[in-house]
């Protein structure tokens, strides 16, 4: 099942409709997911703030920036094709269908892109994310995964509603959202991706 879609199920009204999905009920709702996603690709493809401007420092730095994803081959078609058009291109990227669906958690993707780069080793590599799965993806390939709290899946807010937020508030948000991430298996928690390139140079 997609995990995805089980999520958004659980999320929504499972008093009315069962706390469980089944295969149909998963199906369906990715497929209309899919189905939004191909006919708005530009609402999906936008890189977050800093994306762009840290990529540009991490490949100064001499890394090749490889990706992982929950999407299917056919979307990411889409997405990539219109994230270059707005300055953000992976050296190379894998979903679950590279890998024999094995989506994350599981490591696969991430020792496609190892494989893709002849990275001899897990040492070498770092896995950023903003999802949980991403870190136990991470930790999962032996690799270092620290995560990211701005425009985080477990933040759970959009940019404007973060940013309308007391300070107050805002620091409570991130505490969560940091502990999550610790929980999880996060080597550090980083507050955005622009953190990253200082990051990786402390710690190399």
């Amino acid at each position: 099942m997609h995990r995805w879609a089980r999520s958004r199920w659980r999320s929504g009204r499972p008093e009315k409709y069962g706390a469980e999905p089944d295969e149909a009920a998963v199906e369906s709702i990715y497929g209309a997911f899919e189905d939004s996603l191909m006919r708005s690709p530009e609402q999906y493809a936008a890189p977050k703030p800093g994306v762009v401007e840290t990529v540009t420092k991490l490949r100064e730095m001499g890394l090749k920036i490889g990706s992982t994803t929950g999407y299917t081959d056919a979307m990411m078609a889409v997405v990539t094709e219109n994230a270059a058009k707005q300055g953000y291109a992976p050296d190379a990227w894998f979903s679950p269908d590279s890998v024999d669906g094995l989506s994350r958690p599981n490591p696969y993707m991430i020792f496609a892109n190892m494989q893709k780069f002849q990275v001899p080793s897990v040492q070498a590599v770092v896995k950023v994310g903003d999802t949980v799965s991403d870190i136990r993806e991470g930790r999962n390939a032996g690799v270092r995964s620290p995560g990211v709290l701005e425009g985080s899946s477990v933040m759970g807010m959009t940019q404007a509603a973060y940013e309308a937020l007391s300070a107050e508030k805002k620091q409570a948000a991130l505490d969560r959202a940091r502990q999550v991430f610790l929980e999880a298996g996060a080597d550090d928690v980083q507050l955005n991706i622009e953190q990253l390139p200082a990051w990786i140079q402390a710690n190399d």
